[in-house]
């Protein structure tokens, strides 16, 4: 039988991590106060309580390096030492297991055997290992579900003594990567305990297990009220998009508007929506032209109170007969693109998506823009980005009605009209609903391409958005008349383009100055050919600007990235601490930095780490696993990987010969490990 995962999402993940991190606190207090100093909490396999890529287990070392790290003061305001292991028993493990390469074959011996038995009895064991010492383990149990051991112990209850060194040597025969001589001094400073000081650790641990299961209990609560809370959700939404397109008028009451704002609040809306945006999804079924309008206009005519009911009930009933394994291919892709349109506009502020029929969503918005422009171009990104959802899943013939906007939402019916009425009508893949011609709503329309042209200054897509403003602003064989006004809209651009280039940041003066050059030579035009010369001639110098605007920003980002590294410290600073200095996030910070230095910014801290510990490991006095700790490697086997990966040598070896050895290779990686997988298990 498959085992049965547990996991909890989203923000109640970040909340069980705040629980651990009493648990760091309780490892350091054992550390600093307890004869048994290190503790391990290893979660079970099949418990998801994290993302996949992070660490099973969770050791007294991971707690040191993260709450004392190196350099840090004590409470009397000296520097604390220097450390390579929480407890000299670790240190004697750490030489067994070869700082966990050799894990398998040698403390797995015992440490799974516990591990089972505490599962299967859900009892602490206290056992001795494969080599001698008395080790602990407690099982974290919420409800009957195991969910993880907690180890401690190697120690020893009686002196160490050579009869016991002698049995642990024996036990390790055939072991090469094993130091005897090294080990035997590890032995010897192995914490000797009593009997009553190991019986106290164990109630101690079973303390925190059972701190550790009531977290987990409270968190599946809390996810189980999280997943109704979103079915109820799910169905105000539903509720508040019938209410919509039922188109009832309030008979001079309010309570149905006071229903509808109740809903919206509910659902996270802070006002009625003002516009209605249907997109139209090709199905399956490819009849005539003419009958397909007609269904479409029988169905929106019959949408009243009982709309969504009866959606449903269409959809279910066209599924029910028979149909080939196209058709039900085709409404799973209906099915599944419906889902991914209504998550998009639950990102989108007081935006709403409800089916309407088969093929057919209707979106609710109210956006808050600046001025009507504004907020046609906000609703053309959105059109779009409906679009490119629907053509991610293969629906390339998808298009998107926009109706005008409406002040009361007993207008919104008239509206979804409006938005399918435009669908019926035009040919684009965005269609719009507008009182002025569409010969007056044209030059609006592609000077917005213009702006988004000189936004990504790129040449050639300038080069062809302002080919096609001109067609719209400037008729080739023009009257006086037309000159005239075409003379005014592109003075209007002209004006439109200066305001947004210096809302970006553009140098001011030298936009003016371009403008009331290009102004000037467009009221002294006498002809169409000239005016549009003189707004080419204003469009590609701002072009170029935006160009060496984004490269010198790119440069200064860089930069500073790279002083915070030397600043914090490469052993120390993530990722997301620099994109949050530098109010950016962290993927757009990385996307940055690859893009002008030909490398990626986890690529550059693991060797801003790895030349830390080429220095440090030219001081004699300091070990491997020290060196690792102080770099901000957690592991010291791992460091060693991450070394000879990049250094094709080993630690060791390097720190025998540095002169023989040579720098990282320039962007080397190993096997199929990226550099960002390489900085997880790094820090």
């Amino acid at each position: 039988m498959k085992k049965r995962k547990s996991a909890l999402a989203g923000t109640l993940k970040q909340e069980f991590k705040k629980d651990l991190e009493l648990f760091e606190y309780f490892l350091v207090l054992i550390n600093n106060a307890s004869p048994i100093r290190n503790v391990e909490l290893m979660w079970s396999e099949d418990l998801e309580q994290f993302d996949p890529g992070e660490r099973s287990r969770f050791t007294t070392g991971d707690a040191l390096v993260q709450l004392q790290p190196l350099g840090s003061l004590s409470s009397a305001g000296s520097e604390l030492p220097a450390r390579t292991s929480p407890s000299p028993s670790t240190h004697f493990c750490d030489l067994v297991h070869g700082f966990g390469a050799h894990e398998e074959h040698t403390c797995a011996r015992s440490d799974k055997p516990a591990k089972e038995r505490c599962r299967a009895t859900s009892c602490s064991q206290v056992y001795p290992c494969h080599v001698g010492l008395t080790d602990i383990a407690v099982p974290v149990v919420c409800d009957g579900r195991y969910l993880g051991t907690l180890f401690s112990g190697q120690v020893v209850t009686a002196p160490p003594s050579p009869e016991g060194f002698a049995y642990v040597r024996s036990q390790l025969e055939g072991q090469p990567h094993i130091d005897m001589a090294r080990l035997e001094d590890a032995y010897y400073r192995v914490p000797v305990v009593t009997t009553a000081q190991l019986a106290e650790m164990v109630r101690m641990l079973e303390v925190f297990a059972r701190y550790l299961a009531n977290a987990w209990k409270r968190l599946e609560i809390m996810s189980e009220f999280q997943h109704v809370r979103e079915r109820e959700m799910a169905l105000d939404r539903r509720q508040l998009a019938e209410m919509l397109l039922s188109g009832q008028r309030n008979n001079g009451l309010e309570t149905n508007q006071d229903a509808m704002l109740a809903l919206a609040r509910n659902i996270g809306m802070d006002r009625i929506p003002d516009r209605v945006l249907v997109l139209r999804l090709p199905t399956a079924t490819h009849d005539s032209a003419e009958p397909a309008i007609s269904r479409r206009e029988a169905e929106r005519a019959s949408i009243s109170g009982s709309l969504i009911g009866s959606m449903i009930g269409s959809m279910t009933g066209s599924m029910s007969g028979s149909m080939t394994g196209s058709t039900i291919g085709n409404h799973l892709t209906l099915a599944r693109v419906a889902h991914l349109i209504e998550d998009r506009c639950r990102s989108w502020p007081n935006t709403l998506a409800t089916v309407v029929t088969p093929g057919e969503i209707c979106i609710f918005t109210a956006l808050k823009s600046k001025n009507s422009s504004n907020e046609r171009m906000l609703l053309e990104d959105m059109a779009q980005t409906l679009l490119r959802t629907a053509r991610g899943q293969g629906l390339l013939v998808a298009r998107v009605g926009i109706s005008a906007s409406h002040q009361h939402s007993a207008e919104l019916l008239g509206a979804y009209h409006e938005a399918a009425s435009a669908l019926d009508s035009g040919h684009s893949t965005v269609n719009w609903f507008d009182g002025l011609s569409e010969r007056q709503q044209q030059p609006t329309q592609t000077l917005t391409r213009v702006l988004k042209a000189l936004q990504s200054a790129e040449a050639e897509s300038m080069t062809a958005a302002v080919r096609e403003f001109l067609a719209t602003a400037v008729p080739a064989a023009a009257t006086v008349a037309q000159l005239q006004q075409s003379r005014g809209l592109l003075t209007w651009a002209c004006e439109h383009l200066a305001r947004e280039l210096v809302a970006m940041g553009a140098n001011t003066s030298v936009v003016n100055v371009a403008k009331e050059r290009a102004i000037q030579i467009i009221m002294g035009a006498s002809s169409s050919f000239a005016m549009g010369e003189a707004f080419r001639g204003f469009v590609e110098p701002m072009r170029q600007q935006v160009g060496q605007l984004f490269s010198q920003r790119d440069e200064k980002i860089i930069l500073e990235t790279q002083r915070l590294v030397r600043e914090i410290g490469p052993e120390k600073v993530t990722i997301q601490e620099i994109a949050r200095d530098l109010k950016l996030s962290a993927g757009h910070l990385g996307r940055i930095y690859s893009r002008t230095t030909g490398h990626t910014l986890e690529e550059y801290l693991i060797r801003q780490r790895l030349e830390m510990a080429r220095r440090l490991l030219l001081d004699p006095r300091l070990h491997v696993s020290e060196v690792a700790d102080r770099c901000g490697f957690c592991n010291p086997a791992y460091f060693a990987s991450v070394f000879k990966k990049y250094m094709r040598c080993t630690p060791r070896a390097y720190a025998s010969q540095p002169q023989r050895w040579s720098s990282p290779a320039s962007g080397r990686k190993s096997g199929s490990e990226s550099g960002s997988a390489l900085l997880e298990r790094v820090g």
